[in-house]
């Protein structure tokens, strides 16, 4: 093999046949991920093993080595499968059984989802499988039509556990468990460990190995928490990606509907955007994520439910439209930037009132976000103009050529209206006064300086010089940053007494949040099927 011993020496030590050897060397894969490193030596000897893991850490290949290892090829027509993957959403599924596809070769893969009609899936079932790659609902489905028999599964394995817990798979993973041999390999990977996940250990799994690399995991991206209220939520997140400049950025959004609204507004704000969620047929989530993954669109709009498993290993940006409700969704939607090495960012919106929830989710997750702004209007259009300058460099010389006479006469003849108004029809026109602090519109923000600053006195300052309407105040230090209404600001502004006033470029981030000592009270919320 020319020198692959030494290129995969340390999978080599695990004991893995030439064949796997190769696959990997294929691959370009040489060197075991933590997850592999810990978990392959239990699950390579036939142990059971729990793995505590986050998304994009290489855990597929902790349980797609060990079941390529442990079966031989089957031509027995109509087998039933000796390996039964389950999880949660039928994009990891996909995912799952293209890797294995490549891993094992000399096994026959059937992949098995909702979505799609069961007469292609059951007659492959029919046909005979080695294994079965499943979301929990479709094979059950198909267990209980004898379409699908695990009474020869050697190995099962739950992928993403507390991901298929929250989606109320719990009754249908138990049940196909309970369809399996008692004797058989479990291997469970999981990025948390809810109760249910805990009790399925307990009675489905041997003397389980924990392997738990989350606890050793340092995120790769920065956290960013922006408090923007829902009516101008869209517009920030529209000068967020303006500002990012990300190749590419996923917004999770909690409905469907929301996704298709975030995805049709950013659209006609030009950015490129796709939306993704549960009422796309398959060739429809495939299509949009393939012109998400080949840059023909930059923004994916995305729920839970569809952007789980997605194979994107270069997203720039995560932005959660709205706080999410529980750590785990968080960090599974955080998880897909910062993978393979590259840094990533996260934006976490919230709103005022929901500060003690952000402080619960700080905790939860173990680390402290940083608290930003929304970026102010110089910012967005100078990352605008950035933005069309870099696309206009990579025109192509012939195309360019053609307009090179045009240009050099709106140069000589010093056409500087013509050229503004190109701009304004690319970049769009003046942007609408918004606030600083909440990303408001209608509002402009005031940046006040003096001695003593407290809030009642910004409001009498202000109030005296003719604002009728005041809103949020910010202090720091001896400045201190209020809204005023923007149809009030040329007329009231030169009336100030007491303190210096002008309108502010950039206000500082807002302090973070106190730690709440209790939970807020909200008690268990909603959850909307996405």
């Amino acid at each position: 093999m020319g020198g692959a011993p030494e290129r995969n020496s340390m999978f080599r030590e695990l004991g893995l046949s030439e064949r796997s050897l190769t696959a990997l060397e294929h691959k370009g894969i040489n060197t075991p991920t933590p997850i592999q490193k810990e978990a392959l030596p239990v699950a390579l000897a036939g142990g059971d093993v729990l793995g505590l893991a986050r998304t994009g850490t290489g855990k597929t290949l902790a349980f797609a080595l060990p079941i390529a290892e442990r079966l031989e090829a089957s031509r027995t027509p109509g087998r039933g499968p000796r390996a039964l993957v389950l999880a949660p959403t039928r994009e990891l599924a996909l995912q799952v059984a293209g890797e294995l596809e490549w891993v094992a070769p000399h096994l026959r893969v059937v992949t098995v989802y909702g979505g799609t009609g069961y007469g292609t899936q059951a007659a492959a079932l029919k046909r005979g499988s080695d294994v079965v790659v499943a979301t929990p609902g479709r094979a059950i489905d198909y267990l209980n039509r004898g379409v699908l028999d695990l009474s020869q599964v050697r190995v099962a394995v739950l992928d993403e556990a507390d991901e298929m817990l929250s989606m109320g798979f719990e009754e249908a993973v138990e049940t196909l468990l309970g369809a399996t041999p008692e004797e058989r390999q479990t291997l469970m990977f999981s990025a948390t460990l809810p109760g249910w996940a805990k009790r399925l250990v307990r009675r489905h799994m041997k003397d389980p190995v924990v392997v738990n690399v989350v606890q050793d995991e340092e995120v790769s991206y920065r956290e960013i928490a922006i408090e923007a209220s829902p009516s101008a939520r869209l517009a920030v997140l529209s000068d967020i990606l303006h500002a990012h400049g990300p190749e590419r950025a996923i917004v999770f959004t909690r409905t469907k509907k929301e996704a298709d609204e975030v995805a049709r507004a950013l659209s006609t704000r030009g950015h490129g955007a796709e939306a993704v969620h549960g009422d796309l047929n398959q060739s429809q989530r495939e299509r949009a994520v393939g012109r998400f993954r080949s840059g023909q669109v930059n923004v994916l709009v995305a729920t839970d439910v569809a952007a789980r498993g997605l194979d994107i290993p270069e997203v720039d940006l995560v932005v959660h439209y709205r706080l999410p409700e529980r750590a785990e969704p968080y960090q599974h939607r955080s998880g897909r930037t910062g993978r393979a090495g590259r840094s990533g960012t996260v934006i976490i919106f919230h709103t005022g009132r929901e500060r003690r929830d952000l402080a619960q989710l700080e905790r939860a997750v173990g680390r402290k976000f940083e608290h930003g702004r929304a970026p102010g209007p110089e910012e967005v259009q100078q990352a605008k103009m950035a933005g069309l300058l870099r696309r206009a460099a990579a025109q192509p010389e012939e195309d360019r050529a053609i307009w090179r006479e045009v240009a050099q006469a709106w140069i000589e003849r010093e056409d500087v209206e013509s050229l503004a108004g190109l701009l304004a029809m690319l970049l769009g026109g003046a942007p609408k006064p918004r606030s600083l602090l909440t990303g408001d519109e209608g509002w402009r923000t005031l940046e006040l300086e003096g001695t003593q600053l407290s809030a009642g006195k910004v409001v009498a300052v202000l109030k005296k010089a003719g604002f009728s309407d005041i809103g949020r105040i910010q202090l720091a230090d001896t400045r201190a940053f209020a809204d005023v209404r923007a149809s009030e600001l040329a007329e009231h502004l030169p009336r100030v007494q007491g303190l210096k006033a002008r309108p502010a470029q950039r206000v500082p981030a807002a302090q973070a949040p106190r730690s709440a000592g209790r939970p807020s009270g909200r008690a268990r919320r909603r959850r909307v099927n996405a």
